[in-house]
């Protein structure tokens, strides 16, 4: 087995969306002083990679703690613009679905990142993960829609649908297209929160 990292590390430089709170890690006791080293940190839920459920969207929606864990994991396959539409000749069942769209390699220039220019989601993949019935959608964007939407059609449509929403995954160039892996991408156990950073990982033979 091979493991891939799909997740951002998280420190005090790293980018976060415009209109989120940036990160803070501050050490609290240090070995010298306390005889341990403590941290404490604070971040928003949708920091780096990580996932989105129904009520960061939906009022009263699903929140973290209403899923199981067999939720954050399971058969994905990835696609890409020009792969998509051959999901329907992959022969096994797939829980998740994973687009990679190449914008992960402008992670570490926030302007473009995070820009109005970034690649849309086509809305025929949204339609075919709905149709193919999955558990979790995955992404190498910030945010499954475009850059300051308020009406936020891909979030509702996926996760009315009760189909979990990964963004800002990493290094997606190292799957194979079209090729089914297994994915993890477990939430921390937070209770009646609508997202959280995630370690997501694929895991290849």
């Amino acid at each position: 087995m091979r493991y891939i990292d799909l997740s951002y590390s998280i420190n005090n430089s790293m980018p976060t969306y415009p209109s989120d709170p940036d990160v803070s890690i501050i050490c609290e006791k240090n070995i010298d002083s306390h005889n341990s080293l403590l941290h404490s940190i604070k971040l928003g839920t949708h920091t780096g990679t990580h996932l989105d459920v129904p009520s960061h969207i939906i009022k009263g929606g699903k929140t973290i703690d209403c899923y199981p864990l067999s939720t954050f994991t399971g058969l994905a396959v990835k696609v890409e613009k020009n792969t998509y539409k051959q999901l329907d000749n992959i022969d096994k069942d797939i829980n998740g679905i994973i687009y990679d769209s190449g914008h992960y390699k402008n992670y570490k220039n926030s302007n473009i990142y995070f820009g109005s220019d970034r690649p849309a989601i086509p809305m025929a993949l949204i339609e075919k993960c709905i149709d193919h019935k999955i558990k979790f959608f995955g992404c190498d964007l910030p945010s499954v829609d475009a850059s300051g939407s308020t009406a936020k059609p891909i979030h509702h449509k996926l996760l009315r649908s009760d189909i979990i929403i990964y963004e800002a995954l990493n290094n997606l160039s190292q799957l194979p297209s079209l090729k089914p892996f297994l994915f993890y991408g477990f939430p921390l156990p937070l209770d009646k929160l609508d997202g959280s950073p995630v370690r997501a990982v694929a895991c290849l033979e």
